[in-house]
């Protein structure tokens, strides 16, 4: 199965599903950058439930469309830190956030200019994490594809329900689906793989 996909910040769970079941990815750079979507965003479980971790970017002041692919990162701004010490505030008492920490750490050491060079390496390293080894290929114009617009499209009703997993706060909030693949992968560790494998998604009525 081949997968066109628009680069998020840590891809949501429904994402990675996709990703783990598609033998080729297209990687699209080449949509425009539009507001309210996971490209520079990304939302976890923290103790007062939903957090939104959001990448601040440089404005290019421009009244017309702007290109993904040239959308650089304000690194002026401490973010990268933060987004560090909320993920681990978040998750420092999940099972497998201890085994990731310094692969994590090591990863917000070096941040693009780019955004979206900087979302490639975040999906890289969770399908890296989880052993998922599609091809991946660069699509050389924009597709219009519909799934991927709707999996980078943050401010949706999502259509798929998702079998619950333990996490870190769910005797606080119950279970919170929806959440980046971080989620899933400080939570079940390697059986995420399995998680992934035998999800069947009920995309609703």
């Amino acid at each position: 199965m081949s997968l066109v996909l628009h680069p998020s910040y840590f891809m949501d769970v429904v994402t990675l599903h996709h990703v783990y079941n598609a033998s080729r990815v297209c990687i699209d750079i080449n949509d425009s950058f539009v507001k309210q979507t996971y490209r520079n965003r990304c939302v976890i479980a923290a103790a007062n439930a939903k957090l939104t971790l959001n990448i601040p970017i440089i404005h290019q002041g421009s009244t017309s469309s702007v290109a993904y692919c040239s959308i650089e990162i304000d690194n002026t701004q401490s973010w990268a830190s933060n987004h560090m010490k909320s993920i681990g505030s978040a998750y420092r008492n999940s099972p497998y956030f201890e085994y990731y920490e310094d692969d994590l750490k090591q990863l917000y050491a070096i941040i693009p200019e780019r955004l979206a060079d900087w979302n490639l390496k975040t999906m890289h390293w969770l399908c890296d994490r989880l052993h998922i080894t599609p091809e991946w290929e660069y699509a050389s114009s924009y597709r219009n594809h519909s799934l991927a617009t709707y999996l980078i499209t943050a401010k949706k009703e999502y259509l798929e329900k998702l079998p619950t997993y333990m996490q870190v706060f769910q005797e606080k909030h119950g279970f919170i689906e929806h959440l980046s693949a971080l989620d899933l992968l400080f939570n079940l560790g390697p059986s995420a793989r399995d998680y992934l494998k035998n999800l069947n998604l009920n995309r609703g009525n």
